[in-house]
């Protein structure tokens, strides 16, 4: 094998996103994105699965499913090209009938994806009962990581508690120490201070406090 070839095959980063045709669409769309950005060699893939309806004959259901299989690549182009500024020039679509959980894992196996980006509704308690999970299930059932793709809002979290301004003995000990996070005694085992760890560092330091 060529040397070169396969440092090109080893470098190829494989990135499936599991579209519902929904509004999750846009955050897992935007995150494979990022995730994309990331990796040079990446390909990026959006599978949608067309789920078999009942109906009152044969007939009806082959017709619907043929309906839905013609319009699939057109929404599928429709909602990536609404992103057009953010998605990578290239994206590879796949369409498969049947349920979305084993449509995606397959599609998944099919292309040797190394990450599944879904995304979620965030249902909670009875809907999620009776609507069920396909993120969930996917998380479950994956063979590469997976990424549940959500919208960002920290608007409902409480902060950590922190001292705003700072009391006169912390502005003094960060004077005398020239540490501009320093606490003064009666606040310095009160409030946590992050850990910091340098790259270059051989072993890295641990303040524990």
């Amino acid at each position: 094998m060529n040397p070169a070839s396969s440092a090109v095959e080893d470098s190829r980063y494989v990135i499936l996103v599991g579209m519902a045709f929904d509004d999750t669409d846009a955050t897992a769309l935007q995150e494979a994105a990022r995730i994309a950005a990331l990796r040079p060699q990446s390909e990026l893939h959006v599978v949608h699965a067309v789920v078999e309806q009942s109906a009152s004959t044969a007939t009806a259901g082959l017709t619907w499913v043929d309906g839905q299989l013609q319009e699939a690549p057109h929404e599928m182009q429709r909602r990536i090209e609404a992103m057009q500024s953010t998605i990578p020039q290239r994206v590879i679509g796949h369409v498969r009938v049947g349920a979305a959980v084993r449509s995606i894992l397959q599609t998944a196996a099919d292309i040797d994806a190394d990450v599944i980006v879904v995304g979620s509704h965030q249902r909670h308690g009875l809907k999620r009962m009776i609507l069920g999970s396909v993120a969930g299930e996917i998380l479950h059932a994956a063979h590469c990581p997976v990424l549940i793709a959500i919208p960002k809002d920290h608007g409902g979290a409480v902060l950590s508690e922190k001292i705003e301004p700072a009391c006169t003995a912390c502005l003094e000990a960060r004077k005398q120490s020239n540490d501009p996070t320093a606490w003064c005694a009666q606040h310095m085992h009160k409030y946590l201070k992050p850990h910091v760890y340098e790259p270059t560092d051989t072993r890295p330091s641990m303040m524990t406090y």
